[in-house]
């Protein structure tokens, strides 16, 4: 692997200061990993977007005048956590409210639609929308549905010009959800990209191979195909088989009016896209379909993924109105969308003509926002545990103290064979949830130790806000809902611990429920698979009156054995989801994390010494 970088760890940070220190108009909250404008206008809708680093320009390039107020970025390929978005909800707060624009991945819903509903209860006006453009992903059964991929740059341009103009929120609103409607997308890699944190690529490819309807994350797509220049119009009959795909998916006919977005993944040079232009706009006109406007570009990257995607967005004479509105952004600008330092002159005149009684002269500039102090917790604060660790038909606060630190030390030292296991989704699991965990051991001593409940919800309050993607709430909501479980219990039998385990269970499920519709069950091919067989098998150990080893010992086997099994399931929900049949023949990443870490800490507690 070769990057300009300093490391893994760092990578996004850097970016984002270099963003700030490029674009003078737009800062970087560093804490939150937040690039926003420098002023917020209360005077219109607020537009936060975001999602894993990796796909840049998007989305912090598209911050700034007729686009978005705000980008929260998360770690390469992995959700930013409910916390940071929250965080950006708050800092981008207007009195006229806050539109998210929310790619359809589950780590992404869930943690965007959490810190939407925290914002609410604290009064903040906010409403979603969800892009789900990528027709690659042929159908819904495979219930996250599809994937949000480059049209989502056309609804962040669309609902962007519909918030410049003062539209409110419902208004803005319903023209992101016009263009949703209305857009269309599909891939093609000819390479794999390379995570930073990895630093080899997601998949092997052959060099005369090329996966087509791949994601942005490196997903597979429908399917693997041999490269064929021999006719000399290999271009052309690619251009031609994924025009044909967007026609009759969006149901275009001839006369009608289209948007052309050529997107490259970061690994094409522009030339090539160009090509793929000429390619496509031949086949539009094949079709008798009109090109309102035309974009090619790296817009919607995947890393340094070789390839490239075609958006079409079928407007109308309402819908052109807002793509034709000026915009000034780091990677989009056409128009004459009036800079800060234009509008600070402008209000400068504006202040004069007022002193002299006359009529303002041109539009005001922007407003700063009214922003919520947020209260934060005194992260000097020290918390030690009481007693000495002891396990024998219980386990004190003191040794499940230690028992949660083995299990970060068995995630930390498992980040890269976990991403490895991740074939079928992003290859970025063992990262997403060792970040969260080594943070977990960094915050140690500012856990609340008092009782194991206590403790179990202090932690997820780390595990919440730095583990990544879809990881922080699944694992987030386990550890509070366990902890709510044993508030006040400062030593657990077997049948609390089974309780326990149930209870983690039930906060899996109801996260799913609430960001889907629907919680995952065993034989969805999730954590879950491992999870709740060994929930069940130490209730049931318990039950039978069995001694506190003995009951863990079956509950790790029932955790491997339900991970084993999830080989030969097809995936209907979790990080597989959209490939549905072409995750059989391996595990599921999430369960096979369990199985590890519950035989690891079986062990643990077999050998325990205080």
């Amino acid at each position: 692997m070769k990057k300009i970088m300093n490391t893994p760890e760092t990578f996004v940070y850097d970016m984002c200061h270099g963003i700030a220190m490029a674009h003078p108009d737009l800062e970087f909250v560093e804490k939150f990993k937040i690039v926003k404008k420098k002023e917020i206008n209360d005077d219109k809708v607020s537009l936060i977007s975001g999602g894993g680093s990796g796909h840049e320009p998007a989305h912090a390039g598209f911050v700034g005048k007729g686009m978005l107020d705000a980008a929260v970025c998360g770690d390469v390929f992995a959700s930013p956590s409910q916390v940071q978005v929250y965080n950006a909800i708050k800092k981008c707060a207007t009195d006229k409210g806050v539109l998210l624009i929310i790619k359809n991945y589950s780590g992404d819903c869930m943690n965007f639609n959490n810190a939407m509903s925290d914002a609410i209860d604290d009064g903040i006006k906010v409403d979603a929308v969800y892009v789900n453009d990528d027709i690659a992903v042929k159908d819904s059964l495979y219930t996250v549905g599809r994937r949000g991929v480059a049209g989502t740059v056309l609804v962040h341009k669309c609902a962007g010009a519909a918030a410049e103009m003062g539209k409110e929120l419902d208004e803005v609103k319903a023209v992101a959800n016009k263009v949703i409607a209305n857009v269309r997308s599909f891939g093609f890699a000819f390479t794999s990209c390379t995570v930073p944190a990895a630093g080899h690529p997601t998949f092997d490819i052959g060099d005369d191979e090329m996966e087509f309807g791949v994601g942005i994350h490196g997903e597979p797509g429908r399917f693997r195909e041999k490269i064929d220049y021999s006719k000399g119009t290999f271009s052309d009959d690619l251009a031609e088989r994924i025009v044909k795909d967007l026609k009759e998916d969006l149901g275009l006919k001839a006369d009608d009016e289209i948007v052309l977005l050529i997107n490259g993944f970061g690994g094409s040079p522009l030339q090539e896209l160009y090509i793929l232009n000429y390619s496509t706009t031949k086949a539009l006109e094949k079709l008798g379909v009109k090109i309102h406007r035309t974009i090619v570009g790296n817009y919607m990257t995947s890393i340094d993924m070789a390839g490239a995607s075609i958006t079409v967005l079928k407007v109308d004479d309402d819908l052109k109105k807002y793509v034709d509105y000026p915009v000034t952004t780091p990677a989009l600008s056409w128009g004459a969308a009036m800079s800060e330092q234009a509008e600070a002159a402008v209000e400068a005149m504006n202040a004069i003509a007022k002193a002299l009684g006359v009529t303002n002269v041109a539009a005001p500039a922007a407003k700063k926002a009214k922003k919520a102090v947020a209260e934060e917790a005194d992260a000097n604060a020290v918390y030690e545990v009481e007693g000495t660790p002891e396990i024998k038909e219980t386990i004190n606060t003191a040794a499940f103290v230690k028992i949660v630190d083995k299990m970060a030390d068995v995630i930390i030292e498992n980040e890269v064979p976990f991403c490895e296991a991740d074939k079928m989704g992003d290859g970025d699991f063992g990262m997403s949830i060792a970040k969260g965990f080594k943070q977990l051991k960094a915050d140690w001593a500012t856990r609340k130790k008092g009782d194991i409940g206590e403790f179990l919800v202090s932690c997820s309050e780390i595990i919440k806000e730095y583990c990544g993607g879809a990881s922080g709430p699944i694992w987030g909501s386990a550890f509070k809902y366990a902890g709510k479980a044993m508030l006040g219990k400062k030593e657990i039998n077997l049948t609390d611990l089974a309780f326990l385990f149930t209870e983690a269970n039930r906060g899996v499920y109801e996260t799913g429920k609430k960001s889907f519709g629907k919680g995952a069950e065993i034989g969805d091919k999730t954590l879950v698979d491992a999870l709740k067989p060994c929930a069940m098998a130490l209730t049931k150990a318990a039950e039978e009156g069995k001694k506190l080893q003995e009951g863990i010992d079956l509950g790790a086997k029932a955790a491997h054995d339900g991970a084993e099994a999830t080989k030969t399931h097809v995936a209907t929900l979790g990080r597989a989801g959209t490939v549905g049949e072409r995750s059989i023949g391996y595990p599921d990443a999430g369960a096979h994390g369990l199985d590890v870490i519950f035989n690891e800490l079986a062990k643990y507690t077999k050998n325990f010494k205080a």
